[in-house]
């Protein structure tokens, strides 16, 4: 039986990164990640379940947190590198708008613009509407138009060649869920459904939503279930809106602090839609700690009804006179941390590594988070200048250790 040096728990987008890196940093080790393709059928599938089963993630530097921006620009740095060695393309230049009407955000994303200086113009509303004829935001609306490497990601391309380039350099790609994680004296041991058994002297847990399945002390990670709407949009649309932006808005309402929306991006059905989901409204909590028995029925769904209505009026109000062949929603999970950052820590030193919970920002920062992590685990030592203590674990019971 082979033991590997490292195993990568988690074969999404965070997961697939760390290999690569894994591969290009400590060249010489015996690498693999373990984890489940997509299923064929959602709605039948029992097992797990991944969000990045879509075509289409936001992608940019300016936030209003700087740690998220840091984390953003490094990744968007290394997209042609990863295109050019994988042979595949997954990120798409189209910009990005990022527009809001409260005061607070104004200050914290001017701040971003100022430390890491993306290509962008600030406009007023009366600038948007002139750039954007199409969309429509209120007299109060600030936005920044970032350009450069700004626009969309395309999540699935991105995984694929990531575990390409990492394969390419030696890397194994296991195929199966991992069932169970023992740590041993010598390493770990981990199970899959599937009957395997895998030694590995350390190893890299990746598995968001699914994690603390996999863990004895849990972590504070709430999971929450987020709706999404997919308007398909006809060919007469599709160019008209040929130049439309990613776009973020934040709004100062209680009941929904921002909206994000993709321009109309091919999915794999043939048809081409325009994607929209919202932040601030709490759909679900899920109790993912001991298994994913609550998991499964809400990715076998379409998702909430409720915020797929409210979705439509948003996307309406938002590009006026937009005609829509019909519409869908699915399903997906945003696991979130209790300080709002990834966690990126030891578990058990020299064994066992976390790097997990995207927040919902995730997709566009993962080559960096995965880099953070996956050298954290090989080394253990932190390679970056952000401060390591941003990143640390909590865990479920209050403690941070």
């Amino acid at each position: 039986m082979a033991i590997y040096d490292l195993a990568v728990i988690g074969k999404g987008l965070i997961g697939s990164a760390a290999l690569r890196h894994l591969t290009v940093n400590c060249p010489g080790l015996n690498v693999c990640v373990i984890g489940p393709d997509e299923p064929r059928n959602r709605r039948k599938h029992v097992g797990v379940f991944s969000s990045h089963y879509d075509q289409g993630r936001i992608t940019r530097v300016l936030d209003p947190s700087p740690l998220w921006g840091k984390l953003a620009r490094e990744s968007i740095a290394r997209y042609p590198l990863i295109e050019t060695a994988s042979g595949l393309q997954f990120h798409h230049r189209v910009g990005c708008l990022r527009a809001t009407d409260i005061p607070e955000r104004i200050l914290e994303i001017d701040d971003c613009a100022a430390r890491y200086e993306p290509p962008h113009q600030r406009l007023d509303a009366a600038g948007c509407l002139e750039r954007y004829p199409y969309l429509s935001f209120s007299d109060e609306f600030v936005a920044w138009d970032e350009k450069g490497e700004a626009g969309y990601i395309n999540p699935r391309q991105l995984i694929e060649a990531q575990l390409k380039t990492a394969v390419a350099m030696g890397a194994t790609v296991i195929r199966e869920i991992v069932s169970g994680l023992a740590v041993k004296r010598d390493g770990l041991e981990i199970a899959t459904r599937e009957g395997r058994r895998i030694q590995a002297r350390k190893a890299l847990l990746t598995a968001g939503g699914y994690s603390n399945t996999l863990l004895e002390r849990k972590l504070d990670m709430p999971t929450k279930s987020h709706t999404i709407l997919l308007a398909e949009t006809p060919p007469d649309e599709i160019k008209r809106l040929r130049r439309m932006p990613s776009i973020i808005s934040s709004f100062d309402d209680p009941a929904v602090d921002s909206l994000y929306m993709l321009p109309p991006v091919p999915y794999p059905d043939g048809k081409t839609y325009i994607k929209l989901g919202p932040s601030g409204q709490d759909e679900r909590y899920f109790d993912a700690t001991e298994d994913d028995r609550e998991l499964i029925p809400w990715f076998q769904s379409d998702g909430s009804a409720v915020i797929a209505a409210e979705m439509k009026k948003a996307l309406h109000r938002m590009v006026p006179n937009l005609k829509v062949s019909s519409y869908k929603t699915v399903p997906c999970l945003i696991t979130n941390s209790a300080h709002g950052n990834p966690y990126i820590d030891a578990i058990v030193k020299d064994r066992l590594y976390v790097t997990t919970a995207g927040n919902g920002y995730g997709a566009k920062s993962s080559d960096e988070i995965g880099r953070i992590g996956t050298m954290l685990c090989a080394t253990d030592e932190w390679h970056s200048d952000l401060e390591r203590g941003e990143f640390r674990a909590v865990y479920a019971d209050g403690g941070s250790k």
